[in-house]
């Protein structure tokens, strides 16, 4: 998950620190989207997140796909 759907495939420094900053914000936002999507997320859920919060997306929109993911209730 950590490469494929955020993409994190080269390290942006070569430091302890830096590598380790990286790797926390990356499971951080892993985990925000997994929060918010109810479930593992797909690389399509990641991409309506980032249009919505890029402006590309409305609300609404990246709320439908994430609605369209969810398990029928039991």
């Amino acid at each position: 998950m950590f490469k494929q759907l955020l993409g994190c495939r080269h390290l942006l420094s070569t430091k302890h620190n830096g590598v380790e900053i990286q790797a926390y914000c990356a499971i951080i936002a892993c985990l925000l989207i997994l929060i918010h999507a109810g479930r593992t997320p797909t690389k399509r859920t990641f991409e309506m997140i980032c249009f919505s919060l890029s402006g590309w997306a409305s609300f609404d929109e990246l709320e439908r796909h994430i609605a369209k993911r969810q398990p029928p209730p039991h």
